[in-house]
Parts: structure tokens; sequence; C-alpha cells
């Protein structure tokens, strides 16, 4: 149940950081000053990231069903 829960914790702030990401890549978008190429790095680094952590939190609700269906002792809850 625990990890369950920390499956759905990791991909909510996976998507936070996503969402955050492309708010900042809008904003950097239409920002009239010249902006540096490092700010870009940056907001493509949080979207990279929260991509990242969304894929991490489905391998681990993909595992948590494969040991469900293999382990005969968790399969009977």
């Amino acid at each position: 149940m625990r990890t369950t829960v920390l499956a759905y914790v990791i991909a909510v702030v996976g998507f936070v950081m996503l969402m955050f990401g492309a708010w900042g890549l809008f904003v950097l978008n239409n920002a009239e000053i010249d902006v540096a190429l490092t700010d870009e790095a940056i907001v493509f680094g949080l979207i990279g990231g929260g991509l990242a952590m969304i894929g991490v939190a489905q391998a681990l609700r993909l595992l948590l069903v494969v040991m469900r269906n293999t382990n005969l002792a968790l399969a009977a809850r």
C-alpha cells in the first residue's frame, strides 16, 4: 500500500515539475528582453526531469503489478 502511494506521489511531483517547466518556457518565449541560453536549459531540464519522474512512477507501478501477480502470498489479498 505504501509503495502504491509513493508511486502516485512521484507521479504528481513529476507532473508539477512538467507544468512549471512548461510555464517557464511560456514566460521565456513571451519575454521582451534577450533570454540567456542557460535560462532555457533550466526550463528544458525541468521538463525532462518531470517526464523522467513520471516514467519512474509508472515503472514502480508496473513492478507492483508484476510482483502481485507472481507472488501467491500477495495475490491472495
